[in-house]
């Protein structure tokens, strides 16, 4: 039931998997930048409609504003305007193509020089049907069952594919719909119902007021907390309803809080060197005698320019952080004869920032994914993710032991699936989450906030590990109780019998 979900979900939240389905991770960013000020008009070229049957854009561009919709056969949103707006700051976010006949939508995917696969909107004669009239918008006062027909008919026209878990959308989304009335937890409950037979992490309903509805793909670090948790008071697990009150809540948050900074001070127990941090707080390294250690715990956020600057402000500011805390890192690290890399605790972000970092690795250019979206009852055409080394410090020609776990998610496992295709890198631990399309993110009416995966993620030899994860060389689990009994983690020391 809703009730228990919501106290797991908040848990598993707060860990190691909070960076996905939020509004810094793999979301497919559609802002724009606006100056506010009279602009002049923009470049005829760039004016008209474009739109992408397979991520449901319009973008209706005039002389000096756009207008961005998503739509499905019966609907069209309006997610946001642009006043205002001139051919520099469009561009800032979008570029056309040589025939001027499509638009490549780079914002949210690096910047135009450096960025990870994109999307194409393609010029086209008229608005979609569903966009024709009276569009609606987040401020659009529809009911609980209206609401849910609409979620329904976005999941149906745009989720990637429902044959992996055997789900019979029509059948299960009509049974829920039925269940439904104006109270809010019963359209709460009618989505849960329907996203968790799906098992995708990225599926996310976001309500109004803040209840966050998700179905984990599999069970995560903070899950396995719990259940040590539940067993060792006399719980039931998983934890029923009646066993749960606000006490027992706050000591279950207590004792995941204190297990996670255990398991930082055995990691960090490790060290022979002093210990460097980055200014994010988010990359830590230090020297185990004459191994490496490089720790990434997030694949965003890594930005100072102004919260209110654009998005590609935002990612300039990203790969610049970036770089300066990996060209610190790896300089200090560049004795040593074998690197361990731990983004066992990373929950994703951007996948230009796994790009960015997977290019300090390598000597020469590699096929890293490939990945596609659906499109109605096909898909688009496979686009390509290669590297090549960086221009930046470089940490190549000695082996590297890459640390991952289930918690590994989103861009992280991208990184993952990266770095799998080197021949001088081992994986060691767990799969990884198994979540790995960007978030087609969906303003609803009514200020509710959908995300959905409708990508394929594939490796160089067509492998799908959606719902799986990356798999490893080394079998190892992500610190047992018997780890943090005994004070030592149990996936480095295989690391550094894999290096030595």
């Amino acid at each position: 039931m809703i009730s228990k979900l919501k106290v797991i979900a908040v848990m598993i939240a707060a860990g190691c998997l909070s960076a996905c389905g939020g509004g810094s991770s793999k979301d497919q960013i559609n802002q724009l930048p606006g100056s506010g000020q009279s602009a002049p008009a923009i470049d005829e070229a760039y004016q008209g409609i474009w739109a992408s049957s397979a991520y449901g854009d319009v973008l209706v561009v005039d002389d000096n504003s756009a207008l961005y919709y998503r739509y499905t056969s019966d609907y069209c949103i309006l997610q946001d305007s642009f006043d205002e707006l001139s051919t520099a700051e469009l561009t800032r976010s979008v570029a056309l193509n040589n025939s001027e006949d499509a638009l490549e939508w780079f914002a949210g995917s690096g910047t135009r020089e450096f960025h990870a696969p994109t999307r194409q909107l393609d010029k086209v004669s008229q608005l979609p049907a569903s966009c024709a009239s009276d569009p609606l918008t987040v401020e659009s006062d529809m009911s609980h069952q209206e609401l849910f027909a609409l979620y329904s008919q976005i999941m149906a026209e745009y989720y990637v594919d429902f044959a992996r878990m055997n789900v019979d959308w029509p059948a299960l989304s009509y049974a829920q719909e039925t269940q439904i009335t104006e109270q809010d937890t019963t359209l709460y409950e009618a989505v849960y119902q329907t996203l968790l037979p799906l098992a995708d992490s990225h599926n996310s309903w976001v309500a109004a007021d803040g209840t966050i509805i998700r179905a984990y793909t599999k069970p995560v670090h903070t899950t396995n907390l719990i259940e040590e948790y539940a067993l060792a008071n006399g719980l039931s697990y998983p934890l029923q309803d009646s066993e749960l009150n606000n006490a027992i809540v706050a000591d279950i948050e207590s004792y995941i809080d204190n297990a996670l900074g255990q398991e930082i001070n055995i990691i960090m127990g490790y060290a022979t060197s002093d210990i460097g941090q980055d200014a994010s707080e988010q990359i830590a390294w230090f020297a185990i005698n004459n191994i490496g250690y490089l720790r990434i715990d997030a694949m965003h956020n890594y930005s100072t320019a102004d919260e209110d600057s654009d998005d590609l402000a935002q990612t300039t500011s990203n790969l610049n952080n970036l770089n300066q805390a990996l060209d610190e890192a790896l300089t200090d690290l560049a004795a040593t004869d074998g690197l361990i890399i731990d983004v066992r605790y990373n929950g994703g972000g951007n996948d230009y920032i796994s790009l960015a970092i997977a290019s300090r690795f390598t000597e020469s250019e590699f096929l890293a994914y490939k990945k596609y979206a659906r499109d109605g009852a096909g898909v688009t055409a496979t686009q390509t993710a290669y590297i090549a080394p960086s221009q930046y410090v470089n940490y190549t020609g000695k082996p590297v032991a890459l640390l991952v776990s289930n918690d590994t998610a989103s861009a992280a496992e991208t990184f993952s699936l990266s770095m799998q295709q080197l021949p001088h890198v081992t994986l060691v631990g767990e799969a990884t989450h198994g979540i790995f399309s960007d978030i087609m993110h969906w303003a609803l009416p009514g200020e509710h906030e959908l995300g959905i995966s409708n990508e394929v993620y594939l490796s160089p030899d067509d492998e799908w590990y959606e719902g799986v994860g990356v798999p490893v060389d080394v079998n190892v689990p992500f610190f047992s109780l018997s780890d943090r009994t005994q004070g030592v983690d149990s996936a480095i020391d295989a690391a550094l019998e894999v290096l030595q």
